[in-house]
């Protein structure tokens, strides 16, 4: 597994930033009703759904590393805006909005 660093000249600043646990637990529901689950793992991973804005230059920069370096959602980056962590993007990034002047892009990011 190759970990790319967060590609330079990229704006970090997220915002609209909301993180949840990642589900890490299996359920079993037997005849008589009972229901039985346990943790898949002892690592608890979280997902964030955030925002980037980005000028033209950024974008450019980002949707290069994200399709050539990253190999789009199966590459594993770090970020240090994030955390300390090792990240995926869990689907493709898509436009929120646009103006003359920046770009908004919709991230579903996931630790792993």
């Amino acid at each position: 597994m190759t970990v790319q660093s967060w590609p330079t000249g990229v704006n970090s600043k997220f915002f609209g930033a909301n993180n949840q646990p990642i589900a890490n637990t299996e359920e079993i529901s037997y005849m008589s009703g009972r229901r039985v689950a346990w943790q898949v793992n002892t690592k608890k991973l979280m997902k964030w759904k955030c925002r980037l804005f980005f000028t033209h230059a950024e974008l450019a920069l980002f949707w290069t590393w994200f399709n050539d370096v990253l190999g789009q959602t199966a590459g594993y980056f770090t970020c240090s805006a994030l955390g300390n962590g090792v990240y995926r993007f869990s689907d493709i990034p898509s436009p929120e909005d646009t103006d003359q002047t920046t770009r908004v892009l919709s991230m579903n990011i996931e630790e792993v």
